[in-house]
């Protein structure tokens, strides 16, 4: 089977190269602390729905990780359809000092339809390997991705 440029899951719904773009701006040159994906009104194809950019106190000051997530997390979190996010969280590991994990996030809430979860699990995966993101975090529930939550998590990362 012959595949294009874009990646394709069994739906036929299509990452477009200017999703990976924006995200490689994120990853190489940390110009967003989060871009915010969405499907496509017809469904064939994830968007970018928002990137925000980071700005200076955003950086190592250690008092706004939590502040800039949970700005995040408001935002995410009353979203009444499924959307996918990768955010440059920053954190501090005990004994190693200050830290930076791109994660993934699948934001399926509860209250979505059944079509739209039934999409968004099987499209993710497409979605999230053209990325080439490797830790993911999934949420149907707003505790689910919560920064003590996401934290925790990366904390126990091994590098």
């Amino acid at each position: 089977m012959k595949v294009n440029s874009n990646s394709q899951s069994l739906l036929n719904i299509t990452v477009p190269d200017e999703c990976v773009n924006i995200y490689n701006d994120l990853k190489l040159h940390k110009k967003y602390k989060y871009i915010l994906y969405k499907f496509s009104d017809d469904k064939t194809h994830f968007i970018i729905d928002k990137a925000v950019e980071t700005i200076a106190s955003d950086e190592n000051d250690g008092t706004n990780y939590k502040k800039s997530y949970e700005k995040f997390y408001a935002e995410l979190t009353i979203k009444k359809v499924p959307y996918f996010a990768v955010y440059d969280f920053d954190y501090e590991k005990l004994g190693e000092g200050c830290r930076k994990k791109i994660v993934f996030i699948s934001w399926i809430p509860e209250n979505a339809d059944n079509k739209n979860k039934f999409i968004s699990a099987a499209s993710r995966q497409v979605l999230k390997t053209k990325l080439d993101v490797s830790f993911q975090i999934d949420g149907t529930d707003a505790k689910e991705i919560a920064f003590e939550t996401v934290l925790d998590k990366v904390r126990r990362l091994k590098y």
